[in-house]
């Protein structure tokens, strides 16, 4: 054989080697990929998000129309989605986890892992599940594996030094339905309102209510009988009326003890055909052991809307609306 011939030979023989170990690289590098690949970068496509715990807790988000909704009942925390919808997209490994602490974490994530699914384009099947577990040491990162695989990892976000479990709205690696759960209370311009009914229980004579017809407004006593009013005064107060959010939500049984005890303010909004409640509570009870919540500086009330949740409320945000009729009428 010649030689030219002989060198095309052993020239092609190498490059067909190299063809056939680039393409296992590949598909060796295609495999692993499946055990770190965390990421969804069209976040947009997203429709549904379910996240459960070990103790039987979870939540599933839903898009609908553009907007969330927890578990086909509450309109969703906008700022709260937002941060998950972040965090689905731009996390990633940090480093995988030593042999060391393997078998920790892995028990760990057995035990008390937290489960995501990520649905897409409204699919029945999760395109994406993953299970998050606890934190590193120096609360950098924080422990997950990807479904049927068998590396764990820690994972983070470029950028952001903190741990992932409050990003996906859980305490430690526990589900908490409230902190999903939009807290607004009112949010009402003066011209959505027809009227307001702010009864003081413990002082009625400074009770009052308003109508608001068509532009127009009129004020009435405790005893209903109407009074002169200054009129920028009122439009201020009914625009006040907006961007009112509670502070957070209470466990249901305590409805019932706050029904039992004596009220502060009775609250009533009608709008758009529909009539709101505010009951409101003081927190402050002879007896009561000291919470942290009664401790902080911020001063609270407990209020139930429309004879359902039961929430916290702070006194600054809620001081501008509990007025007396005097800040309203003509003297």
């Amino acid at each position: 054989m010649p030689k030219n011939r002989k060198n095309t030979f052993i020239l092609l023989a190498i490059l067909l080697l190299i063809i056939v170990l680039l393409w296992h690289l590949k598909l060796r590098n295609n495999d692993s990929s499946a055990a770190y690949n965390f990421a969804i970068s069209d976040t947009a496509s997203i429709s549904k998000i379910f996240i459960a715990d070990m103790k039987g807790k979870s939540i599933t988000l839903d898009r609908e129309d553009g907007n969330w909704r927890v578990n086909n009942r509450f309109k969703a925390r906008e700022n709260t989605v937002n941060i998950l919808l972040k965090t689905i997209k731009n996390i990633s490994v940090q480093r995988p986890v030593s042999e060391s602490r393997y078998n920790m974490v892995i028990k760990d994530l057995a035990t008390n892992g937290v489960k995501i699914e990520i649905y897409l384009n409204n699919n029945e099947s999760p395109t994406k599940t993953y299970f998050i577990g606890n934190n590193t040491d120096d609360h950098t990162g924080t422990y997950m594996i990807l479904k049927n695989q068998e590396q764990p990892y820690i994972m983070h976000i470029i950028g952001f030094n903190g741990i992932m479990n409050p990003r996906y709205g859980l305490q430690g690696q526990e589900v908490n339905i409230t902190i999903w759960r939009d807290r607004t209370i009112f949010d009402l311009n003066a011209k959505e309102i027809t009227s307001i009914n702010l009864i003081n229980e413990k002082d009625l004579k400074s009770s009052f209510s308003i109508k608001n017809t068509n532009g127009n407004q009129m004020l009435f006593n405790y005893q209903s009988k109407e009074e002169k009013i200054k009129k920028e005064a009122i439009i201020t107060y009914l625009n006040k009326y907006q961007e009112i959010n509670c502070e957070t939500f209470k466990k249901e049984h305590l409805k019932q003890q706050l029904k039992n005890s004596d009220k502060l303010y009775s609250l009533f909004v009608a709008h758009q055909n529909k009539v709101d409640s505010l009951i409101i509570y003081s927190m402050k009870k002879e007896g009561d052991a000291k919470t942290k919540e009664k401790n902080s500086t911020v001063e609270r009330m407990y209020a139930i809307l429309n004879d359902g949740d039961v929430m916290l409320i702070q006194n600054y945000v809620f001081n501008k609306l509990l007025i007396t009729i005097d800040e309203l009428k003509e003297k």
